[in-house]
């Protein structure tokens, strides 16, 4: 009954196995015939067969041969090992990564096979890695002279980053580091090991996938207000041969000029007596936008200028010709950029996330603290010292692709007042006010950088608009009798645009 049941259950089993490969199902391999990855089987054997065998470093495999081996010849001990348990079978031992090669003889002498073996780092966990923490990237990892080559496709500059950085690791983690014999025991002493580390390179070969750009938009907006007020008094008392005159200094920089802005004159008897005022109120207002647009590849740094040079008043020097007697001026002069400028690296770290490196300026020239030099009694004429008025701003940000952050502000209020006269004359109570000046200045500053970038994608031509777009000149009659310097901006038979606007909408013409 024993042998019946038996034979019953392997005619089952013959015939499950045969109804299961007629209709293409198939089993899942156990784990000892998968792992037969690792057994190298040579079919064939004389002189001349050659056999190409890579070895992880630290890792065995089994060979086995078709005949008998007699003698076993390892040109490099130092790179691999081989141990024989019986006569067909070897196992060999990846010690230190190289290529080295393995004579195989029998009995009488004769090759066997000759094995070419190339010790290499196991890259089956960097993969393994790979694959887990980089699960949208198909990426193939290649050694290379043991040189970690990276090729395939990621979606974004980040999950390329990732990739280089697990090399990386895989690379200055344990299977970089090899034993080396430093000192041989004798005696019975332990040998003493020690462990160098490879210095191997990682070659990224990856391609991103359909790289993203990022326009950059950048608003300065600043508003500024400015109130000067000014008022002295310098006068002149003489009785023709001799006289007394005082001048009350300007004490923010000269506000007005060198001169008077009236003159009060009268005599008494034989002398004269001259007050010169100096009186001046002043406000003004400034409004300061500008709003420069860049694109860029992620990854890649973008640059964007628009100014030009201004020319600076420098040191002057007053001389006389040697030969002629005559006066000279030699000027030195400046060249200052102004404009508006933007700099800026967007790296797109994932879905919703843009690194930003800005680098943006505005600067234009300004009377702010101006300075007029001439004198009237000479013939040199003066000049006018002007100023930049900058404003820059220089950080690194994170932001969604729409989205806005004010990455610069200031509110400043500066007041300055000053007052200065002749001593003791202008202490004097209501009189003493013609013997002194006094000059008020204030200067408020709001200003405001904001940064806002966007994902962007190329369109066709035809959906872009341009500032020219739909622009006629006027003719002549038009120019001279109505005053227009353009026809109506637009045309009839052009489509109205998509979609409802409220407001003022397109481009500057007036």
């Amino acid at each position: 009954m024993k042998r019946n049941g038996h034979k019953f259950r392997a005619s089952l089993a013959a015939g499950l196995s045969f109804c299961l490969a007629f209709s293409g199902i198939t089993l899942p391999i156990p784990a000892a015939t998968a792992a037969a990855s690792s057994v190298v089987r040579i079919t064939e054997s004389g002189p001349g067969v050659r056999k190409t065998v890579n070895l992880g470093l630290n890792k065995a495999v089994v060979i086995d041969l078709p005949t008998d081996a007699h003698d076993i010849l390892v040109a490099d001990p130092s790179l691999a090992d081989a141990v024989t348990r019986t006569s067909r079978r070897i196992y060999l031992f990846g010690k230190t990564v190289g290529q080295t090669n393995i004579f195989v003889f029998g009995p009488r002498g004769e090759e066997i096979v000759s094995l070419e073996v190339a010790v290499e780092r196991d890259v089956a966990g960097l993969e393994a890695n790979l694959r887990r923490f980089i699960p949208d990237a198909d990426i193939r990892v290649e050694i290379v002279s043991d040189n970690v080559v990276l090729t395939g496709t990621v979606r974004t500059p980040l999950d390329s980053t990732k990739a280089v950085d697990l090399a990386r690791a895989f690379l200055k983690g344990g299977e970089a580091t090899t034993r080396n014999l430093t000192a041989l025991g004798n005696n019975g002493d332990s040998s003493i090991f020690a462990e160098d580390r490879q210095t191997s390179q990682i070659v990224n070969l990856l391609t991103i996938e359909g790289e993203d750009q990022v326009t950059l938009k950048v608003t300065v907006a600043e508003v500024s207000r400015q109130v000067l007020k000014q008022l002295g008094f310098n006068g002149r008392v003489s009785d023709g041969e001799s006289g007394l005159s005082f001048r009350n200094p300007a004490n923010l920089g000269d506000a007005i000029s060198v001169g008077a802005n009236a003159l009060i004159k009268g005599s008494i008897g034989g002398t004269t007596i001259s007050s010169y005022i100096n009186a001046m109120e002043q406000a003004g207002v400034m409004r300061t936008l500008a709003e420069p647009s860049l694109t860029a590849i992620s990854g890649q740094e973008a640059k964007f200028y628009v100014g030009g040079d201004f020319r600076l008043a420098g040191v002057q020097e007053v001389g006389t010709d040697a030969t002629s007697g005559e006066t000279t001026v030699a000027r030195e002069v400046n060249d200052v950029e102004y404009g508006i400028r933007l700099n800026f690296k967007p790296v797109v770290l994932g879905a919703g996330r843009i690194s930003l490196a800005v680098e943006t300026e505005v600067s234009e020239p300004t009377y702010e603290g101006s300075v007029v030099t001439g004198n009237s009694m000479t013939s040199i004429p003066g000049q006018t010292f002007l100023g930049i008025r900058r404003r820059e701003a220089s950080t690194s940000v994170e932001l969604p692709s729409g989205g806005s952050i004010v990455i610069a502000g200031l509110v400043q209020d500066n007041i300055r007042q000053a007052m200065s006269g002749l001593p003791a004359a202008s202490k004097i109570p209501i009189l003493g006010t013609l013997f002194r000046s006094k000059d008020f200045q204030r200067n408020e500053t709001e200003l405001v950088i904001i940064a806002t970038p966007y994902l962007v994608r190329p369109v066709a031509r035809s959906a872009l608009s341009r500032p020219d777009d739909n622009f006629n000149p006027a003719n002549d009659f038009e120019s001279f009798f109505l005053g227009r310097v353009n026809r109506i901006y637009g045309r009839p038979e052009a489509e109205p645009p998509v979609g409802r606007y409220h407001g003022n909408v397109g481009f500057i013409y007036k």
